[in-house]
């Protein structure tokens, strides 16, 4: 299934320009950064490097591949602080 980049039908809800300016003007906007995709997704400490969407018996999967924001982290298991896996 072809996921269409523009609907093909009219859009509700924008009647014109104007409008549409009106309600952007109302939002806080964000710029598209490289941390965009660990925002959207609820990943905090992480940091989004690659993504792909696998097609697999009509349905979509997205994968996405991260490394932590930080170099040094707390052990899950003794609480050490660490730049590498220990345990």
């Amino acid at each position: 299934m072809e996921i269409p980049l523009l609907p093909s039908g009219p859009i509700k809800g924008i009647r014109d320009a104007a409008r549409a300016v009106k309600r952007k003007a109302k939002l806080v906007m964000e710029r598209v950064s490289a941390n965009t995709l660990s925002t959207l997704l609820g990943l905090p400490g992480m940091i989004v490097t690659e993504y792909t969407l696998e097609r697999e018996e009509g349905r979509e999967i997205l994968h996405v591949f991260c490394r932590h924001a930080h170099y040094v982290a707390p052990c899950p298991r003794c609480g050490e602080v660490s730049t590498s896996i220990h345990e």
